[in-house]
């Protein structure tokens, strides 16, 4: 079920849809789900990863790795005709140690009293008005494939979060830098730096978190949408996951990684990542199904059974991915940066329809905390 990369670096248009799918076949002894093989612990027994040495696999933990979400196939909502497969209610479940449960609810009191969590700190955006000739024009050429006028004002808007060092610091999130893409001819000998791999993935998380809320977004619209619309979305989001993986191959090329290994190794980020975004979903589904606003302004008798709070699940996916449960849990980067992802998730809820199109959209901003 991997995806597969062609030879000019970017995933077959296939490869989310595999790898999804992944997602919705049934467990069994032969076959390992895309979720079990994205367990830190499941990869550190096998060794050293392809390309990196066994120095610069992630930090070893003392914990058993339960607390990474398993896959966990609900009902049958309807079938898909377009991918051909079934629609669960669900696919991901959180395993919560006692600890946990027990430190939930004090932890959404607390961090609901940050006034940067409120609906109304975010400024909302301008509406652009109705599509002109031209750039209705530019968004059918480029589902025609003629040309892409649409999607490159989405990779100019997510790179822009990763030359932002100073908020990237905010968070522990620092790129690998000191190296090129300008390689001498004979190369041989050269090998990713120790703990090149934790950093890369974290910097992969950073970057993939991104293209995810803009996923989210056009995944949205387009429930709404008829065939021109629709296939507006399809272009955004396959495109711009198709950069976001490209850009992670060359950050692998700079890093020395064998040539030979260069594949396998993204292959790997990339199931990382498809990971994080159902982890994602799932707790968005969960906890936020009338809107990131309204999940945010819950009070305790608003909980249904089996609801924890937006806040300490979004916390939990954070602490279990970007930081591989290695950081306390009232780290104070992983509460930045908890409040950073849920006030793009509001922003990005708040975007119109025809802004995101036209990707005149803008991310919101991140005060400092008090």
């Amino acid at each position: 079920e991997r995806s597969r990369v062609n030879s000019t670096g970017k995933p077959t248009r296939m490869a989310a849809r595999c790898l999804m799918r992944s997602l919705t076949k049934a467990p069994s002894a032969k076959r390992c789900t895309t979720l079990q093989a994205l367990r830190p612990s499941a990869v550190r027994g096998a060794g050293a990863w392809r390309g990196f040495s066994a120095g610069s696999s992630p930090a070893a933990s003392s914990r058993d790795g339960a607390y990474y979400p398993e896959p966990d196939f609900g009902k049958v909502v309807k079938f898909d005709f377009v991918k051909l497969q079934p629609v669960f209610d669900r696919y991901v479940k959180f395993n919560f140690t006692a600890e946990d449960l027990e430190r939930f609810p004090a932890e959404r009191v607390r961090l609901a009293a940050d006034p940067r969590l409120r609906p109304e700190s975010v400024a909302p955006p301008e509406e652009v008005g109705e599509l002109d000739w031209n750039q209705w024009f530019d968004a059918t050429i480029s589902i025609a494939r003629i040309d892409d006028k649409v999607s490159g004002g989405f990779q100019d808007l997510i790179y822009t979060r990763l030359e932002d060092k100073d908020l990237m610091a905010r968070f522990g999130v620092a790129l690998l830098e000191g190296k090129t893409l300008n390689k001498p001819l004979h190369n041989n000998h050269a090998v990713p730096r120790e703990g090149a791999y934790y950093r890369m993935l974290q910097q992969t998380y950073w970057l993939a978190m991104h293209s995810w809320l803009i996923h989210t977004k056009q995944h949205t619209i387009q429930e709404t949408e008829g065939l021109w619309g629709s296939a507006v979305c399809a272009l955004i989001t396959r495109r711009t996951l198709e950069w976001t993986w490209l850009v992670v191959r060359l950050w692998l090329m700079q890093e020395d990684v064998p040539s030979m290994n260069v594949v396998s190794e993204l292959e790997h980020f990339m199931e990382y990542s498809f990971g994080f975004f159902a982890a994602l979903d799932e707790a968005f589904k969960q906890e936020a199904p009338d809107g990131t606003a309204r999940a945010l302004q819950m009070q305790e008798a608003d909980f249904k059974e089996g609801q924890i709070g937006l806040v300490p699940l979004v916390k939990h996916v954070l602490w279990s991915n970007v930081y591989n449960g290695a950081v306390p849990h009232d780290h104070p980067q992983l509460e930045e940066l908890t409040v950073y992802l849920i006030r793009q998730r509001l922003a990005m809820e708040s975007w119109p329809r025809n802004s995101f199109f036209t990707a005149r959209i803008a991310w919101a901003d991140l005060p400092q905390k008090n």
